[in-house]
């Protein structure tokens, strides 16, 4: 069948101030979070693609993302007006891209490689990250699979279990060359996952660090001790900072205070890219074996501890090799090409995260990979659920279906805790997610939040679509040049 893209329009979801400061990454010479302030914009973008199909029409599809300028590019030499004006160039030059590849097309795999090889072009020129190229082409990517999933009438998980979207491994990987991807697919898509709460370096830990004058009194916890207690977590995220001291003695408070005597935690850590140096790196895993023996034993990987150019470099082999007999490490930022993730396994990497922001079809494609890797070399190879910044209701529920499609059982999931439940969306929004899934929000004084038992959070859905039965209510959004313009971007 073929497929035509009649239009792409980019909206921007305005969204409040965060209820809470998040620190990330790398922290100043005391220790501290340095200031979050130049990461991203209050917004999210959105975009609506209306799919031409030839057996039913036109049907619309849809994605989101926060556009996240200071994680997708962390050169110091650009100032922040300078990355988000270069995201927002690149995101329209994608759209442009996807416009002209998408005047007819058999699958969306097809597309997709065709598209994602042009954007990463314009990225290179236009001076952009290979992350940032990533970025611009997934967000396009989500629309033409939410849309070519509800001319095909199928659910997400049922398109990639049928390989509807045409995925052909070995045009990517040429290891996967014959290998057939429906092979290892699930036999049902997950549908509960356990949150794995991300503990920023500004979040407090105990009720006692937490003084009066600094609290929101909002209803929700407000520290690390009573979000466990409340949601019965079991999985945390830990940031780190690159200060082996003032990471070791926060680790050990919130190992000591908040997880001894409970049942079997699972702790990660995230570096996002902290340390420049593989000795030192080295020295703090030697460091947090010996000093937090009781944490080490469960702590189940460390998440992009170097930075991008140096997780890839091949004379970090024999440090990565050793340190990861001790503890398997992830690459998350260095995933900014679609062969990533091979050429950081052949250094030692056990695994890579999964964000839809850095694409679908790539994380499907590295889920193929994982099984290969495992049968060709008996390394145990994986893929983590990741991603702190996905929003109800698109992008949220968009992850959900991969991660349900992938079979993750755990994933990083509480950018909810850094907003108050959907104040972000408009009533009629809210009722729509409500009567989609009642199974995985609840109300609350007014309010829609998240609903989390004892650490678990459960998501079903069969309809057609890629997670986005309840579409945004257009008219309650900004156009995004409009948007621009008011950002000065």
């Amino acid at each position: 069948m073929s497929y035509r893209i009649e239009s792409i329009e980019l909206y921007v979801r305005e969204m409040p101030p965060d209820r809470m400061v998040f620190g990330i990454g790398k922290a100043d010479q005391t220790g501290k979070a340095k200031s979050p302030k130049s990461r991203r914009p209050r917004a999210i973008l959105l975009t609506r693609l209306v799919l031409q199909s030839e057996d039913v029409g036109m049907v619309t599809g849809c994605s989101g993302d926060r556009p996240s300028f200071g994680w997708l590019d962390k050169r110091p030499d650009k100032a922040p007006e300078e990355k988000l004006s270069l995201l927002l160039n690149l995101v329209e030059e994608a759209r442009k891209i996807y416009l002209e590849c998408g005047r007819q097309f058999d699958s969306p795999f097809a597309l997709w490689l065709e598209a994602e090889q042009k954007v990463k072009a314009k990225a290179s020129e236009l001076g952009a990250e290979e992350l940032m190229g990533s970025y611009a082409s997934a967000l396009f990517e989500r629309a033409v699979i939410d849309a070519f999933c509800i001319a095909e009438n199928t659910s997400f998980y049922s398109a990639f279990r049928k390989n509807l979207f045409g995925i052909v491994p070995g045009e990517v990987h040429p290891q996967l060359t014959g290998f057939d991807i429906t092979s290892v697919v699930p036999d049902v898509p997950g549908s509960s996952f356990a949150i794995r709460h991300t503990v920023g370096l500004s979040d407090p830990i105990t009720e006692k660090d937490w003084p009066e004058d600094k609290r929101i009194n909002d209803g929700e916890p407000e520290t690390l001790e009573a979000y466990i207690e409340r949601d019965g977590l079991q999985y945390l995220k830990i940031k780190i900072s690159g200060n082996p001291d003032a990471d070791l003695s926060r680790l050990g408070k919130i190992w000591n205070q908040c997880l001894v005597g409970r049942n079997d935690p699972k702790v990660t850590l995230d570096g996002n890219e902290a340390y420049t140096d593989i000795a030192a790196f080295a020295s703090f895993v030697e460091r947090f074996e010996k000093d937090l023996p009781g944490l080490f034993d469960h702590t189940l990987f460390i998440e992009q501890p170097l930075t991008r150019a140096l997780t890839l470099d091949p004379t970090t082999i024999p440090h990565v090799r050793r340190i990861s007999r001790k503890k398997a490490l992830v690459i998350d930022e260095a995933d900014g090409t679609t062969d990533a993730f091979r050429r950081a396994f052949a250094i030692g990497y056990s695994g890579c995260s999964h964000k839809n922001c850095k694409g679908v079809f790539k994380s499907l494609l590295n889920y193929a990979l994982c099984h290969h890797f495992e049968d060709a070399t008996g390394r145990e190879a994986f893929l983590s659920a990741e991603d702190l910044s996905n929003m109800p209701m698109i992008p949220l529920h968009q992850d959900f279906e991969v991660v349900g499609a992938l079979g993750l059982l755990h994933c990083e999931r509480n950018g909810h805790h850094y907003a108050f439940g959907l104040s972000h969306l408009t009533r009629e929004e809210k009722l729509a997610v409500m009567r989609e899934h009642p199974e995985t929000y609840h109300t609350k004084d007014n309010e829609v939040f998240l609903s989390i038992r004892e650490g678990q959070l459960s998501y079903n859905s069969t309809a057609a679509g890629f997670g986005s039965g309840a579409k945004p209510r257009w008219d309650a959004l900004t156009g995004f040049q409009e948007w621009r313009e008011r950002e000065g971007a």
